[in-house]
Formats: structure tokens, sequence, C-alpha cells
């Protein structure tokens, strides 16, 4: 496992120099994130929570999305639509879907896992809500079939979305986003 600190609107330590283009759609993403994703995981995972101020030291109301680029593809999610010009810069020739946004107020060690494509799933555990500087510590994986593919404990500050991509074995990419507040 790597340990790796967040940096401001994407983590590039946790991209690929062949996705380092993400660091460019990032500050897109990060905006539509801020207004799309809120009402997207209202949908998808109503909390009332959400709207309640911190009010445990120990616990965050973390959000995990993530998007599927699927190569050959020209199709893109409606709900990607505002970013779908930074999209095809950062991936050409790809389709987009958005396969899942979880979201809900996790106390330390507790984790949100979203089911992906075929038997893989993501995960993110909150590890220390907040630290001595200020920033919360989560340990982000990607399984298949239970089995770890990639591991990472990122340090970042409280509301800062990171990226993390990884390729997936039948040749499509995913794009998983995670932020904690």
């Amino acid at each position: 496992m790597t340990e790796c600190q967040a940096v401001p609107v994407l983590g590039s330590q946790l991209v690929s120099r062949r996705t380092l283009g993400l660091a460019l759609a990032g500050l897109s993403l990060a905006a539509w994130a801020v207004t799309s994703l809120a009402t997207v995981s209202s949908m998808a995972a109503p909390t009332p929570a959400a709207a309640e101020p911190v009010s445990d030291e120990s616990e965050r109301q973390v959000t995990v999305f993530a998007i599927l680029a699927t190569p050959g593809s020209k199709t893109i999610d409606s709900r990607l639509a505002s970013v779908k010009r930074q999209l095809r810069k950062v991936l050409p020739d790809h389709g987009f879907k958005l396969l899942t946004v979880e979201s809900k107020r996790i106390e330390e060690g507790q984790s949100i896992n979203c089911d992906l494509v075929g038997d893989y799933k993501a995960e993110a555990t909150l590890v220390q809500a907040l630290d001595e500087n200020g920033k919360g510590r989560l340990r982000c994986t990607l399984d298949l079939k239970g089995q770890h593919e990639f591991s990472t404990l990122v340090k970042t500050p409280p509301n800062q979305l990171f990226f993390y991509e990884r390729s997936l074995k039948d040749g499509t990419r995913v794009v998983i986003g995670v932020g904690a507040r």
C-alpha cells in the first residue's frame, strides 16, 4: 500500500503519467462535483445527516463517485454533460458513464463501499477524521472479487476532492473521486 498526500483539486500523485490530463480537468470536475453530485447523491443515497454540521470530530460526511471510461465509445452519460469537454480531453475516443455516487456520514474505522462493474468494488475507509494538521486520512481501495487490486492511504484537508484512476481487466478505465467534509 502506498501513502499519498492529496494536493489541491486533484491528487496528481495518485494518477498515472498517462492520465495527468485529469489535473487539467480537475477544476471543472471539482466545480461540477460541488454543484451536481450533491443533487445526484441526494437522489442516489438520501442521508438526513448530510446537511448537519460536523458535531463529532471523529466523523465525516464522505462521498465517493465513479465514472467508467470505455474505449471506442462516443456515448456520454447525460449526468456528465457539464464536464463532457474535459473528459474528452483527458481520455479521447472514450465513452463515459457515471456508475455510482455514495455519500454518508461515517466514523473513524467505517467505510463506504461502491459496486462498480463486474466484480469490482471501490471502498473508502475513514482512518482518521482530523489530524494535528487539520487533515483527514482515508484509505481507498479497489477490489476484484475481494482481492485488493489497488490500495492507497491519502491525507487530505476537509472539502477537498481527490481522484484516482485505474485500468480494469476488460480494457475499460474507472475514475474514482473521493471527498470528505
